[in-house]
């Protein structure tokens, strides 16, 4: 096994290409076709905890962030803070949910107090700072919060932040409503097979009007990527997501198709189990860890060089970025088998480890996730993977039944530092990596209630630092991603959060 990761790490190739079926009998021109690597697990906005692409379509939110990064109107029409603990919203007028029912204040009352107040949904910890939603007319109401928030209008941005129908999803139940989702987005559900297929069809009634090119999309759900390419290259789809590096040259050189990138706010990282009855509960053994794993090359071997090694899961442009952890890589395996022995491990007492790793859900994880047990390897780390399809990835983690090392990658929808780092100091990722850290958690606490932004971002720096001795996360790289499109047909430059808006993708005169 070792002299096959060996193998891996320094001869690492193409896969083979999948053959695709004949996508001859295109649909009408004004059918998108886009081909997704994972299904839907759940319709419900506020517990979907894994892919949510095309729920962005569906349901909509209170505001925006436009590509500024400011926050604009969306659902409501206007917004202001009124004082430390309360927003000021007026939604916009006739409002329509896809059944027909109008959108209303008690709509959000219900959906934000559900999210803030359910703790068994996925969304409640970026939630939960909310204690209440006053209603003063069917247009007009307050959010108002526990303590000083800086970042709620960041939380409703999330999907998390989906405006639901409150008669509908209260009448029916939400099991019924993961089979009959309504929302009041740009498009409505046709129909959707799981695992498979998901037909969206254009809303006549939303309330921004015509706001679409495309009267449907259909996403498919292509695991393989060399099947969504196959599929882009025959005219089956007019967009698929990660496209690999070996398939790069194969759609740019086809007449009518592309690869654009984009950069992401996405990190890949391993998450460290610390806990007891983990060696990895041993700082220097995730120190040595770090040490083993040369980030730089992972980036240059797998991605060509796109992407960049990081320290942090604090991207350029986000409040608190500190930049002497960013494009970095503590690579040094002297360092990394000292460490081990330090700890008391030899070649005749060897660490052993089991790494979890998921197959299909991120670009090129299963190869990203045995370079790296290669790497281990090389400091005389033994290493027993477990390869992890999607769904049964997702229930692992979800249910903290992660091993010693667990591969994953965590984006930042809020463009805030909160969402990924005031994440350790609750008790889900306590359980989770077993890591706390005092002087972390006051940080974190600080940052939390704190408005002045020169204030919270040095405690974010601060918090980082920390983060980079003690690793319960030892980050990889900033991920950029690699979306195929037929040129022919549309128009699109992808967004940094990776949502698949069919309203910005344009279609080609």
């Amino acid at each position: 096994m070792i002299l096959a990761l060996v193998f891996i790490y320094f001869f690492y190739g193409s896969r083979q290409n999948t053959p695709a079926k004949d996508t001859t009998d295109q649909a009408s021109s004004a059918t998108l076709h886009i081909g997704i690597e994972q299904g839907i697990l759940t319709f419900d906005p506020h517990n979907n905890g894994s892919f949510g692409t095309p729920l962005m379509n569906i349901f909509d939110t209170l505001v925006r962030m436009n590509p500024a990064g400011k926050f604009i109107p969306n659902l409501v029409r206007q917004f202001s803070r009124k004082d430390e603990l309360t927003w000021s919203f007026s939604l916009q007028p006739n409002i329509t949910f896809h059944n027909g029912d109008s959108l209303t204040s008690k709509d959000v009352k219900f959906s934000l107090e559900r999210v803030a107040r359910d703790k068994a949904l996925l969304e409640n910890p970026r939630f939960n700072t909310i204690e209440t939603v006053n209603i003063i007319n069917d247009t007009d109401f307050d959010i108002v919060t526990k303590v000083p928030d800086p970042v709620l209008l960041n939380r409703l941005i999330r999907m998390g932040g989906s405006i639901l129908p409150q008669k509908y999803f209260v009448e029916h139940g939400v099991d019924y409503f993961n089979l009959h989702p309504v929302g009041s987005g740009p498009y409505k559900v046709m129909s959707y097979e799981m695992d498979r297929k998901l037909v969206l069809k254009k809303f006549s009634g939303y309330f921004k009007g015509n706001v679409s090119d495309w009267d449907d999309a259909i996403f498919s759900v292509l695991p393989g990527e060399a099947t969504r390419v196959n599929e882009l290259v025959t005219g089956g789809m007019d967009v698929v997501a990660e496209v690999p590096p070996a398939e790069w040259p194969r759609v740019n050189n086809h007449n009518g198709t592309k690869v654009v990138d984009a950069a992401s706010t996405q990190v890949l990282l391993l998450m460290v189990n610390a806990n007891k009855e983990f060696p990895t509960s041993d700082k220097r053994v995730r120190q040595a860890i770090e040490h083993a794993i040369d980030s730089r090359l992972i980036v240059e071997k797998l991605f060509g060089g796109l992407g960049t090694p990081t320290r942090t899961h604090i991207t350029p442009g986000i409040l608190g970025f500190d930049k002497d952890l960013y494009n970095k890589s503590n690579y040094d395996l002297k360092k990394s088998i000292a460490l081990l022995q330090d700890a008391g491990y030899t070649a005749d007492k060897p660490l052993k480890l089991k790494f979890q790793i998921p197959k299909g859900r991120y670009l090129m994880d299963s190869e990203l996730g045995q370079l790296i047990a290669a790497m281990l390897a090389q400091a005389g780390i033994q290493v027993q993977m477990e390869l992890l399809e999607n769904s049964k990835y997702v229930q692992v983690r979800n249910n903290n039944k992660n091993e010693a090392l667990m591969l994953a990658g965590y984006g930042n929808s809020m463009y805030d530092p909160f969402l990924p780092l005031n994440a350790l100091n609750s008790k889900v990722y306590y359980k989770r990596l077993g890591y706390r850290n005092p002087k972390l958690d006051a940080l974190l606490d600080q940052a939390m209630t704190t408005v002045d932004a020169d204030k919270r971002s040095q405690a974010y720096i601060d918090a980082q630092q920390i983060l980079a001795d003690d690793l319960p996360y030892i980050y990889i790289y900033n991920e950029r991603y690699f979306t195929g499109i037929n040129t022919d047909r549309v128009q699109y430059l992808p967004p940094s959060t990776k949502d698949i808006l069919l309203e910005e993708i344009k279609r080609k005169p």
